[in-house]
């Protein structure tokens, strides 16, 4: 698998997901060859790029937590603002990452044309239910912290297209009025019976800061409800590796290199811990030097040891497990390639 941007795609490649336009429409079934006439659609309509099957396919191992045609189902739900779809999907996510094996969150589970409000909350879901799951909450309470995920940024629904998707930097008064989203969120949300206060309070304080910096009520520490602190960290982490109009995406370790630095700045050490425990630091699909020259393919991730992943070797097709196979015990990562996970909208993220 290796994800292709639309500029470089070629027709006869195999789609490894289903992709969808915004409407919902359905351009490219799984499994499917990638046409000349899509191509020209995909150009059109400023599709990102796709994940495509290659050579080393056959040795990854990803299993989908959330398919594509749920995210559709569940975007229509956001929109419709209907809760009981929303809740069951929230519960669906949680009943998928339940039956993993292990909990990994990859690229390639957190769509790769995330380019609104929407999708970019179905991947902040993803990630938080995993860290709740860490967290050894029981699946209920996990279920409540990922339908708070799913909602947190619901309030930008309201917010002004014209600040919404803005390419460049906002101005004062656009900071403000994008600042009211928590707010707008909680209220919308207010008088719904089905939306417990926990979940209303992940929405409203998913911003602030643990040393008080954050909005809106500039909470410190343990003040600032368990569900807010773990939606702050993976609604940053989305951001970050998401391709912006006015940004390029940072690769999985800078942006985890990122989220250390801000610890007892921005995140709780101990949220934090947990949280990075269950995302890639070498996403399956990426490319890696190893300290014997050799380049090598990820093909599989160890949640018990993430620096040392189960790599093909692009030369030779050798598969090398970098933990357990003792001929490579002295053998490192030093390097990476970039891999391309884009997207766009959704404005300038409040990092």
């Amino acid at each position: 698998m290796k994800y292709i941007s639309t500029e470089h795609l070629q027709p006869g490649m195999i789609s490894q997901k289903a992709i969808y336009d915004d409407r919902g429409v359905r351009l490219l079934a799984t499994n499917h060859e990638v046409t000349a006439e899509l191509l020209v659609t995909l150009k059109r309509i400023h599709y990102p790029g796709l994940f495509i099957y290659d050579e080393f396919s056959k040795f990854e191992n990803i299993r989908e937590v959330f398919s594509e045609e749920k995210r559709v189902d569940t975007v229509k739900a956001m929109k419709k603002l209907d809760t009981e779809k929303v809740m069951y999907f929230s519960t669906d996510i949680v009943n998928n990452l339940v039956d993993m094996d292990d909990r990994l969150i990859e690229l390639a589970h957190l769509r790769q044309n995330n380019h609104d409000i929407y999708n970019h909350s179905i991947n902040v879901a993803i990630l938080s239910a995993a860290c709740g799951l860490g967290m050894g909450w029981g699946d209920e309470k996990v279920e409540e912290l990922t339908l708070a995920a799913m909602l947190h940024d619901i309030g930008k629904s309201k917010i002004p297209d014209r600040i919404l998707y803005k390419p460049g930097p906002l101005n004062d008064e656009e900071w403000r009025i994008m600042g009211e989203h928590p707010q707008i969120g909680y209220d919308m949300l207010y008088n719904n019976v089905k939306i417990t206060t926990n979940v209303r309070l992940g929405i409203l304080l998913h911003h602030e800061n643990v040393d008080g910096t954050g909005y809106p009520r500039k909470l410190k520490g343990q003040k600032i409800p368990e569900f807010a602190r773990i939606i702050h960290i993976a609604d940053v982490y989305d951001a970050m590796i998401q391709k912006r109009s006015y940004k390029e995406a940072y690769d999985p370790g800078e942006v985890i290199v990122y989220l250390m630095e801000k610890g007892g700045e921005m995140f709780d050490f101990e949220t934090l811990e947990t949280f990075l425990s269950y995302v890639v630091i070498y996403p399956v699909g990426i490319n890696v030097t190893l300290t014997n020259g050799r380049i090598a393919r990820v093909v599989e991730n160890h949640q018990s040891n993430q620096l040392r992943p189960v790599v093909v070797d692009i030369e030779t097709m050798e598969k090398i497990d970098l933990e357990t196979d003792p001929n490579y015990q002295n053998i490192a990562i030093v390097g990476a390639d970039q891999i391309f996970h884009e997207g766009d909208g959704l404005g300038k993220p409040n990092l």
